[in-house]
C-alpha cells in the first residue's frame, strides 16, 4: 500500500546517502557505483505505478481484499457469500437443487418442459392410447389400448396415481401424465393376495375397532348374475360379486322362500372394494348435503357414518354380506319379504347383523336388509341366544360360550 511505498522510498534516499558518502572517500569504484542506482530502481516503485500493478508485484492494494478472496475461491476454496452460488453450480452437475424438486413431484412440466393436456373418462385418440400402453408397460391393467377413456382404464389411472403418491380420482392430468412418462414412475405391484374370509372356526369381524387393509381382497368371490337364476332373484348391478358359500347359501335360502310363496326379491349390494366404499360414503354425505343446504360437510359426514362404514370398515369388503330388498319397494321394512327372511334366514346360515336392539353394540342404526353369512350353526345360535356378532365373538373369547363343532361347509348341505 502507500506505507509500503514511503518505506522504499527512504531506504533509495539512505542508499543514495551512503553511495554518496562512499563515493567521496574512494572506497566505491566508478563502475560499482553504476550497479547500484540500477538494483534499487527494479526494487523501487516509479513514478506513476498504478497501485494494481504495485500489488500484482509485491503485495495487495487497499480495497482489493474482496477481489482476493474471489480470486483465492476460484483456485483453492469459497469465498463468504458464494456458498449458495456454488452449491447450485453443483446441483446443476449432480443433482437438483432446493426448488427443482418441488415442481417435479407437483408434475407442472415433464423435464424436457412438455405440459400434457388433460384426459378423463369418455377422451378418445392417440394421447389415451399412448397413456394406456404406458400403463401396461407398468402393470397397470386399462383393458385393452384402444385410445377410449372407459372405466377399464379410470381404474387403472386411478391404481396408479395411488403406488406413485398422487391425487386418487382417475383424472390424467399434467402431474399425473408427467409421472406416469418419467423413468422413475412406480409399477404396479401386482394383484393383492386373496383372504379366505371362511379360513378358522369362527366368523370373520369386520367393524370400526376391526377394519381390513386398502387392498384387502376375499378368496373365491362369483359374479352373482352369473350364478342366480334371474327368475329367483334381480341383481340390480351387474358385476355384483359374493363369497361362492354366501352365494350358494343365498341361492339355497331364495329357493326355500320360492316354495313357501315369497317371491320377487332383488339383491342391491354385496362384495364392495374399498374404493367402492369410498365412493358409496361421498355419495351419502353428498345426499345429505343437498337435502340440507345449510350443514357443514363434517355435520353430513357424521349423519352418513350412522349407515355407511368407513372405507375398511364395512362387511360388505369380506363379500359374505348382502343387502337383499324388494324390487321398485320404497322401504323392505314391514314387506312380506322381510318378514319371511328374519325368520329364515339363520337356516341357511345368515344372520340378520344390524339391529335395533344392537344399535350401540354394532354402532350402526338398524338394517333390516342387510344379512351377513356366517354359518348355519354359528347363526342359529346367535337367533336362539338374541346375540350380536360382536356379542357372540366376545362370549367365545371369554370362554362362556363353546364354539359350535359342525363345519360351515356340511351345515349347507343339510338344507339340499
Amino acid at each position: 500500500g502507500k506505507g509500503s511505498w514511503i518505506r522504499r522510498s527512504a531506504a533509495l534516499l539512505c542508499v543514495w546517502a551512503l553511495m554518496a558518502g562512499m563515493e567521496s572517500v574512494g572506497w566505491v569504484k566508478a563502475g560499482r557505483a553504476e550497479e547500484i542506482p540500477a538494483a534499487v530502481e527494479s526494487a523501487a516503485e516509479p513514478e506513476g505505478q498504478s497501485t494494481e500493478e504495485a500489488a500484482n508485484q509485491d503485495g495487495e492494494p487497499e480495497g482489493a481484499e474482496q477481489d482476493t478472496a474471489t480470486a483465492a475461491a476460484n483456485q483453492d476454496g469459497e469465498p463468504e457469500g458464494a456458498e449458495q452460488d456454488t452449491a447450485t453450480s453443483a446441483a446443476n452437475q449432480d443433482e437438483e437443487p432446493e426448488g427443482t424438486e418441488r415442481e417435479t413431484v407437483a408434475g407442472t412440466a415433464a423435464a424436457d418442459g412438455t405440459v400434457y393436456e388433460k384426459l378423463a373418462s369418455g377422451a378418445k385418440g392417440d394421447a389415451v392410447k399412448r397413456m394406456q400402453e404406458r400403463l401396461i408397460e407398468l402393470g397397470y391393467d386399462p383393458g385393452t389400448a384402444d385410445g377410449i377413456f372407459g372405466s377399464g382404464t379410470r381404474k387403472a389411472v386411478k391404481a396408479f396415481q395411488k403406488q406413485n403418491g398422487l391425487e386418487t380420482d382417475g383424472v390424467a392430468g399434467n402431474k399425473t401424465l408427467t409421472a406416469l412418462y418419467s423413468p422413475d414412475a412406480k409399477a404396479s405391484p401386482g394383484p393383492p393376495e386373496p383372504t379366505d374370509v371362511l379360513a378358522g372356526d369362527l366368523p370373520m369381524l369386520v367393524n370400526k375397532e376391526y377394519p381390513v387393509g386398502e387392498d384387502f381382497l376375499p378368496a373365491d368371490l362369483v359374479t352373482l348374475n352369473d350364478v342366480c337364476d334371474s327368475g329367483l332373484v334381480k341383481i340390480k348391478y351387474k358385476g355384483t360379486m359374493a363369497v361362492k358359500a354366501a352365494a350358494d347359501a343365498l341361492i339355497k335360502m331364495l329357493e326355500a322362500a320360492k316354495g313357501d310363496g315369497v317371491v320377487k326379491w332383488q339383491i342391491s349390494a354385496a362384495y364392495r372394494s374399498y374404493e367402492t366404499q369410498v365412493n358409496t360414503l361421498n355419495a351419502k354425505i353428498n345426499s345429505y348435503l343437498k337435502r340440507n343446504s345449510g350443514w357443514s360437510r363434517s355435520r353430513a359426514r357424521k349423519a352418513a357414518l350412522r349407515t355407511v362404514a368407513e372405507p375398511g370398515c364395512s362387511e360388505h369388503h369380506t363379500g359374505l354380506a348382502i343387502d337383499i330388498n324388494v324390487p321398485g319397494a320404497s322401504s323392505f321394512l314391514g314387506t312380506k319379504q322381510c318378514k319371511w327372511l328374519h325368520e329364515h334366514c339363520w337356516e341357511y346360515g345368515f344372520i340378520v347383523r344390524y339391529q335395533k336392539e344392537k344399535e350401540d353394540i354394532t354402532g350402526f342404526e338398524a338394517e333390516a336388509w342387510h344379512i351377513r353369512y356366517v354359518g348355519r350353526s354359528h347363526a342359529m345360535y346367535m337367533k336362539d341366544s338374541g346375540l350380536c356378532l360382536e356379542e357372540y365373538l366376545e362370549g367365545i373369547a371369554t370362554g362362556e360360550i363353546k364354539v359350535p363343532e359342525e363345519e360351515i361347509e356340511e351345515e349347507v348341505e343339510l338344507d339340499e
